[in-house]
């Protein structure tokens, strides 16, 4: 008798070792491939934590981490995306079928984006009126314009300080103009007010293969992290 429950035992540690290993691997690649497809190829890596992991056929996940690398929002490229959640149901036999995850209202996710300077410097060249011609510098204080613009038919230097924000909604990212500097003097705010109309821009965040709204943006030398969560999580 003693012999038959340890064999029985045996074989219920080598069942949960073997689930263990191959069942979150597998779950987690159908995820990302699905995934993958309905971002246009863009490269998706998932992680799936679960113990006892035979609690992932049921559909239940202790955290799940998606990690996605170079992705195009309404014109910004955004270095790395990465959504973590925490007790999250998921329905095994659509991911199965190849259907793609989608967080659910009720989940516990969260969302951290990585923004680098050069990308930011594009998107604002891209945007500004021609004739515009300015670099770009993220530091820690937020974003610098700076170059030169013409004014009363002469080249003038120029500098914008402003910040990244989400608008009233969170699905906007906005810079907001703070400051505008020309010819070494700092324009008084109702001449300024024309100006920062120029220098203003937006990124539509629901054109986002992951539509978000923004709660936090950091900035910092040559990045921005911006922190948020999914508009479908609630």
């Amino acid at each position: 008798m003693g012999a038959l429950l340890t064999r029985l035992l045996l074989a219920v540690v080598v069942l949960l070792a073997g689930t263990q290993a191959l069942v979150p691997p597998f779950l987690a690649a159908r995820v990302a491939e699905s995934l993958e497809t309905s971002l246009g190829g863009v490269p998706v890596q998932v992680r799936l934590d679960t113990f006892p992991a035979l609690r992932l056929l049921t559909g239940h996940v202790d955290r799940l981490t998606v990690d996605v690398a170079d992705m195009v929002v309404d014109g910004l490229a955004v270095e790395s995306l990465r959504l973590e959640a925490v007790d999250v149901r998921m329905d095994v036999p659509g991911v199965l079928r190849g259907e793609a995850w989608r967080p659910q209202a009720d989940d516990n996710v969260t969302v951290q984006a990585v923004v680098q300077e050069a990308a930011v410097a594009r998107l604002v060249r891209e945007r500004l009126p021609v004739g515009v011609d300015v670099d770009v510098r993220l530091t820690a204080d937020g974003v610098e314009l700076f170059g030169r613009t013409q004014l009363l038919g002469m080249s003038v230097d120029l500098t914008v300080r402003g910040r990244v924000a989400p608008d009233e909604t969170g699905t906007q990212l906005v810079f907001v103009p703070e400051e505008i500097v020309v010819g070494g003097q700092a324009l008084a705010d109702w001449i300024a007010t024309g100006l920062r109309q120029t220098y203003t821009a937006a990124v539509d965040l629901d054109a986002s293969p992951v539509p978000l709204v923004v709660e936090e943006v950091v900035h910092g030398p040559g990045r921005i992290t911006i922190t948020g969560r999914p508009r479908s999580a609630g």
